[in-house]
């Protein structure tokens, strides 16, 4: 450690706050997509940003995107369900197309998990944040702590690297 470094803070939560999202998360994954309980689920933040000059004023708008994100192993099937950040309301379950998965990268300074879909497939993927969430977040559920639920689905996205890669994909590295 330098003279003016720091060790990182540990994010500060609400331990009982933090069961009871978890709850609803899955209360939201189960009434959403028929047969549920086989699916491990986590939350999930996806955020875009947009930069316009203009003539007087330049703006940035970022948007934000909670997801209640479900994963099965056996079949390698990955769902998405939008929700809103009181986790009130949702949408309808969105199936990924893992057919069209050519690599998988995670990010452990952001943590930020990249699934990319092929070229001719119209979008480029989904970059999903699976970091969770503190007490003090200023967008979003807060009280989110789910270490244990990430690294069960890095250890997922391991598992369907190694699927890619037998299929003859060249990916990039990946760092945990």
């Amino acid at each position: 450690m330098g003279l003016f470094s720091r060790k990182p803070k540990a994010p500060e939560y609400d331990p009982a706050d933090c069961a009871a999202k978890k709850k609803r998360l899955r209360e939201i994954f189960n009434e959403t997509v028929k047969d549920g309980d086989s699916y491990e689920v986590l939350y999930a933040c996806m955020y875009s940003s947009k930069f316009e000059e203009g003539f007087v004023f330049d703006t940035n708008t970022t948007t934000f995107c909670f997801y209640v994100m479900g994963y099965r192993r056996s079949d390698f099937c990955i769902v998405l369900i939008q929700v809103d950040s009181a986790l009130e309301n949702h949408s309808e379950a969105v199936f990924l197309d893992m057919d069209s998965i050519v690599n998988v990268s995670y990010d452990p300074k952001i943590t930020k998990a990249c699934l990319e879909y092929r070229k001719d497939y119209g979008s480029f993927g989904e970059l999903l944040d699976i970091g969770g969430t503190s007490s003090k977040t200023m967008y979003g559920p807060k009280n989110i702590h789910q270490p244990e639920e990430k690294e069960r689905f890095l250890d997922f996205l391991e598992a369907f690297r190694a699927r890619l890669e037998q299929k003859g994909y060249k990916l990039d590295k990946w760092k945990r």
